[in-house]
């Protein structure tokens, strides 16, 4: 990656109706990087901590609401439409600062599970970064618990195929429980709605194994051993833990772990994020050199 200082122009992008997602562009003054897509997690909104996070790496990157923001797109994440991805990845693309040829995405806890989801349907992604992800589609999480709630996400308009949530016998003494009791009777713990055997690009996942919302430890351990031996690949898929840590590895939130041990996991896989996006922008140096050469 080019090491000259950068500055980050931020510009939210309000014109829904003209180019149809919410979002805000963190603009690098460094060029010819791969473009990030940035997706937050159950909170919603647009995730602005964590594309602060990388795009401080020297990166242009696409801070992505895709529900609970704005209008236009949902309120609640359910049945989130695969299609509406579509328009930020061809938006970034049309950009003249980075890298023509795809994107990287990142995304943490429920925004990790749709970028692997994402990277599984569109090659269009040349690298995935998961922060406590899900190896599994969940259903949705919304307001009414009266009903079951849909898949997470749709496409063509159907849901994805979900693992359902288990019915609890008891009531539950955390969150995590749920996932937990939902995932035991699956081994490994993988449901092919996400297609492990179409994701052959490098992936980076993390985890901490305080987490209190779900087994990131676990499913990111069954995700890359899927990945490596699919591919027959074993670095293709690589996972850290975090044994002192929480869930999204940020002392910001109080998610597990101490703020303490969380601040150590952040900051440890920032140092390994930016690894791997330097590998990954100095591949494609490498590649064009060879097209140039042959």
């Amino acid at each position: 990656m080019n090491t000259e200082k950068q500055i980050v122009k931020v510009t939210s992008l309000r014109n829904f109706d003209d180019i149809g997602f919410e979002a805000d562009y963190f603009q690098s003054s460094i060029k010819g990087n791969y473009g990030i897509i940035i997706l937050g997690g159950s909170e919603g909104g647009k995730p602005t901590h964590l594309a602060n996070k990388i795009a401080s790496l020297g990166y242009s990157v696409l801070s992505l609401a895709y529900f609970n923001e704005g209008e236009k797109i949902n309120k609640e994440l359910e049945m989130i439409p695969l299609e509406y991805f579509d328009a930020a990845k061809n938006w970034f693309l049309k950009r003249d600062e980075i890298k023509q040829d795809g994107l990287l995405i990142v995304g943490w806890s429920k925004g990790a599970e749709l970028a692997l989801v994402l990277a599984s349907l569109d090659n269009s992604y040349k690298g995935v970064i998961g922060i406590a992800p899900s190896s599994v589609v969940w259903p949705g999480i919304i307001r009414d618990w009266s009903r079951p709630p849909l898949s997470s996400w749709s496409k063509d308009g159907k849901p994805l195929p979900a693992t359902p949530y288990k019915t609890q016998s008891k009531p539950m003494q955390r969150i995590t429980d749920l996932y937990k009791e939902s995932l035991i009777d699956m081994t490994p713990p993988i449901n092919h709605t996400i297609d492990y055997s179409k994701i052959k690009v490098p992936t980076l996942l993390f985890s901490g194994s305080l987490d209190i919302i779900w087994p990131a430890d676990i499913m990111a351990e069954a995700i890359c051993k899927e990945i490596n031996e699919i591919n027959k690949k074993k670095s293709l898929c690589t996972h850290f833990n975090y044994k002192n840590a929480g869930h999204l590895l940020d002392e910001k939130y109080n998610l597990g772990g101490t703020r303490e041990n969380n601040n150590k996991a952040n900051k440890d896989s920032l140092d390994k994020i930016k690894q791997f996006l330097n590998c990954i922008n100095q591949n494609y140096l490498e590649i064009q050199k060879q097209k140039l050469t042959s």
